[in-house]
């Protein structure tokens, strides 16, 4: 079902993080971008990946947590957050 990967592991988005997808229109392909080509504007847990792309006047960021995959028994990335604000300047 889900076929992204980051790092070797594949993305999948936990059931807030699906609905912030939906509310900005992103997919799981642009957070993959996010992760890839973003900026650590904070250092964050062990396992726990916060990345934030600047595009136009807004900021998007995505934040990831290492996790295992009981019914695939497989460790993934699990997406727990994505948001969108407006930059300072």
């Amino acid at each position: 079902m889900f076929k992204t990967t980051y790092k070797g592991l594949k993305l999948i988005p936990s059931k807030s993080a699906a609905e912030e997808l939906l509310d900005y229109g992103l997919t799981i392909e642009d957070c993959k971008d996010i992760l890839e080509n973003g900026y650590a504007p904070r250092k964050r847990g062990k396992n726990t990946v916060e990345k934030w792309m600047d595009s136009k006047d807004k900021t998007y960021n995505v934040v990831i947590v290492k996790s295992y995959n009981f019914t695939n028994k497989e460790e993934v990335y699990l997406i727990t957050h994505v948001g969108r604000f407006t930059k300072r300047t």
